[in-house]
């Protein structure tokens, strides 16, 4: 009898729930209206597989039925911008949770994308209706006349949004041909000109504008940010002067003013607008409420600061990572920027974050700046083992003074790129960097030579290749060295390539 229980409970059957598991039960629940359970369900099945689109979409859509609206709309633009663009329903849905929460703006904008885009979707009959209906209710306060060129300029808006912007040049070219006078399109082209290096073409686009309307606030502060980028001072000040003059009346303008003070550095001027726009009910996004923030601090009001602060989440709604927005950069970049929270707070998400370039870079970030012990602490509590080797690693170079021949060699590559902020412009070196590290020896580290061989293949690999002889000369190594190290990376490389695609 023993011996036969024991047979028994040797033959236990194992069962494995996966995330279609979860997400069945959660579509059986939600049909029978138990919408708790399916959410809960649904969740279940999302900690599983994060990246799935179909169970993000579905879950949105049981938010929505919660009225949990903000929820699903995070959902549905984590599906659009990160996992599937072509999944255009979701922006549907995103104008639909808009309207339920009365921010009507946001859902024309939302709705007017998703008509551009999918012209014949399945849901365009519904989505012209919510349109007419959103464009009534912001009748009043609408200050642009309805534009056969709309849609075709809402194309160009988009790419610019999301980074195209060759893409978005073509577009608004394209408006301008049918339309010569509609200045928002010609505005929005100057940005796009500068985005590609074409300063010369982007400030006549404005200067076109500023013929027609001298005034014009979108073409002002363009054109002010151009040249504070281009370092020419004397421009600066004196299109700042006629800034000064000016007193908006919508709130558009007054925010498009404060970020433009803050840009160049104006905190004061910055924080006074920025706050006009919020009092006129400005559409705030997160990158708004990172413009409050930043004005906040550096204007003492970190209580403001901490408010706003919290509600840009990381920049989660929007195409790009944080690090990439040229304001963040120069914040991490300001005197003392290792005493601002919002530094700190980027720093520690970034070392838990994804995107494994950004992870380096913020470890070399904080090993200069005294940082090292909170990463320490933040890597006990969730980074992965790599993670945790890497920050024991850089304590000991920084703290105990051992010589670590790979963290040198990244510290020589930054100065060949041109210092860590240039660097941080382009993440991709750290991917670079951790193949080298990974064959790099104690024996023979070779910094300048191994330096050297990284920066030739980075720039042949995007575009903006250099002789080996060249490169040898800046970072002050022999042509045989460099050849030698460019062989052995190329090798690695490859196989780093092969291994992350299968």
């Amino acid at each position: 009898m023993q011996e036969r229980n024991r047979t028994k409970k040797a033959h236990v059957v194992e069962f494995h729930c996966d995330g279609d598991f979860f997400y069945q039960k959660g579509l059986v629940f939600l049909q029978t209206g138990d919408l708790d359970r399916a959410n809960k369900y649904m969740d279940r099945a999302l900690k599983i597989n994060p990246t799935n689109v179909e169970y993000l979409c579905r879950q949105a859509e049981i938010l929505a039925e919660l009225e949990h609206y903000e929820a699903s709309i995070r959902l549905l633009k984590k599906v659009v911008y990160e996992l599937d663009a072509t999944m255009t329903d979701c922006y549907f849905f995103i104008a639909n949770n808009y309207t339920y929460l009365g921010d009507f703006r946001e859902a024309l904008d939302e709705v007017q994308t998703y008509l551009t885009l999918d012209p014949n979707g399945s849901f365009r009959h519904e989505a012209k209706e919510l349109y007419q209906l959103l464009s009534s209710e912001l009748s009043d306060s609408e200050d642009e006349e309805e534009s056969l060129c709309l849609p075709l300029h809402e194309r160009g808006r988009l790419a610019l949004e999301h980074g195209h912007f060759e893409e978005a040049v073509h577009h608004f070219q394209q408006v301008l041909e049918n339309e010569p006078d509609f200045l928002a399109a010609q505005n929005n082209l100057s940005i796009a000109y500068f985005s590609l290096g074409k300063t010369d073409q982007a400030i006549q686009a404005v200067q076109h504008v500023l013929e027609k309307d001298p005034g014009n606030i979108h073409a002002l502060c363009n054109l002010i940010t151009f040249y504070a980028q281009l370092g020419d001072q004397n421009e600066v000040i004196r299109i700042e002067k006629q800034l000064n003059l000016i007193y908006p009346f919508y709130s558009e303008h007054c925010g498009k003013i404060g970020s433009t003070y803050l840009f160049i550095g104006r905190y004061e001027r910055a924080y006074y607008w920025l706050r006009e726009a919020e009092k006129r009910g400005v559409r705030r996004d997160q990158v708004f409420f990172f413009w409050m923030a930043l004005a906040a601090y550096h204007c003492g009001d970190e209580h403001v600061a901490h408010q706003n602060w919290s509600r840009v989440d990381y920049f989660s709604d929007k195409p790009f990572h944080p690090f990439k927005y040229s304001k963040i950069q120069d914040m991490m970049f300001e005197p003392e920027a290792e005493k601002n929270f919002m530094v700190k707070d980027l720093i520690l998400q970034a070392v838990h974050g994804e995107v494994q370039a950004y992870r380096f870079f913020a470890l070399f970030y904080a090993a200069r700046r005294h940082m090292l012990l909170q990463l320490q602490d933040a890597a006990k509590t969730g980074a992965d083992s790599e993670m945790v080797l890497l920050v024991n690693r850089f304590i000991r170079a920084h703290e105990q003074g051992f010589i670590d021949p790979g963290l040198q060699m990244m510290h020589e590559v930054e100065r060949l790129v041109g210092g860590e902020k240039e660097t941080l412009k382009h993440p991709e070196i750290f991917i670079f960097w951790a193949v080298v590290d990974s064959i790099v020896t104690e024996e023979e580290p070779d910094i300048h030579g191994w330096a050297g061989a990284l920066i030739y293949l980075w720039k042949k690999e995007y575009g903006a290749s250099e002789s080996q002889k060249k490169v040898a000369e800046q970072a002050g190594t022999s042509l045989y060295r460099i050849r030698k190290h460019i062989h052995q990376l190329s090798i690695a490389l490859e196989r780093r390539w092969a291994d992350g695609a299968q």
